[in-house]
Order: C-alpha cells, then sequence, then structure tokens
C-alpha cells in the first residue's frame, strides 16, 4: 500500500507537470479574418487571393500552394517564405499570375488553389481552398471597407504553372 502511494505521488510530481507544460506550448492555429479570391476570371489575368490572417503562436514561417486541376494531377507547389515580422499575422492579397496562350486553352477549366500555412517545426497549420474557373470573369465581389486599404497591398506572388489542353 505504501508503495502505491509513493508510486501515484511520483507520478503526479514528475508527470503531470510535463503534459500540462506540454499542453500550454502547443501551437495554435493561425486565425483567418478574411479570405477571398475571386472565383470566375479570364485566361491571363492576375488572379489575387486576399488575406487577413493573426497567428497567436506567433510561429508561421511560409505558406505552401498547390494548385490543381479538377479531375487532373497537382502541379508542383509554390512555398512563399513570411518575411520577417509577419509570422505573427498579416493582411493584404498573394498575386498568382495565369498563364496566357502558350499555356493551353484553359477556357471552362475549373482548378482549386491550396494554402497551406506551415509553422518553424514543418507542422501544417491550417489549410484553405479557393477554387478557380477560367471562363469571361464575372462580378467582383467589394472588398470590406474597413480592410481594403490593407488587402490592397501586394504580400508576395505565387508560382505556380497552369497548363491546359
Amino acid at each position: 500500500m505504501e508503495n502505491r502511494k509513493f508510486l501515484i505521488l511520483f507520478i503526479l510530481t514528475f508527470f503531470f507537470p510535463t503534459l500540462s507544460a506540454y499542453a500550454q506550448t502547443e501551437e495554435k492555429p493561425p486565425i483567418i479574418h478574411f479570405a477571398y479570391a475571386q472565383v470566375f476570371i479570364r485566361q491571363g489575368e492576375v488572379w489575387k487571393i486576399y488575406l487577413s490572417v493573426s497567428d497567436p503562436s506567433n510561429s508561421m514561417s511560409r505558406i505552401v500552394c498547390r494548385i490543381e486541376q479538377d479531375g487532373g494531377a497537382r502541379h508542383r507547389p509554390s512555398v512563399l517564405y513570411l518575411k520577417k515580422g509577419l509570422e505573427k499575422g498579416f493582411t493584404g492579397y498573394f498575386a498568382l499570375p495565369t498563364s496566357d496562350a502558350s499555356a493551353g486553352n484553359l477556357w471552362g477549366e475549373d482548378w482549386t488553389l491550396q494554402f497551406t500555412f506551415v509553422d518553424r517545426g514543418g507542422n501544417e497549420m491550417k489549410t484553405l481552398q479557393f477554387p478557380l474557373k477560367f471562363d469571361g470573369g464575372g462580378p467582383i465581389k467589394p472588398l470590406p471597407s474597413d480592410l481594403e486599404k490593407a488587402l490592397n497591398q501586394r504580400l508576395g506572388t505565387i508560382d505556380v504553372e497552369f497548363v491546359g489542353d
């Protein structure tokens, strides 16, 4: 009985504080305050992906962007390394130049852009998906007036390749 009490006391003394310290240092995913990308665009236009993101853990280090054609294969990912100061959060847009006619005809094709936020340890924290369809363009959703100026700051360029029929 005495050994059992000692064992319980030992476990509570050494393992419980370790577990609670681990729980306190666990990374929290970024908070997405605003995310928008126009769904319908014309081939050759620059597609803008607007984001307002904060990271309570201050641990974002990069964003991995993957473009995937519906019913097709994934293409080479683009990695956006966040500049110093942006690991805490950012507001603005990433530009994705779409292919001109040399990439083939993209008219009517459906694509999905996947944004995966990655921390300094290489752990995937959160993923967003943005659909894209090449056609004659469509209505442009107005940006929120309180974020409009900040959202119109270019944060970087996504380097992925569109290859159509």
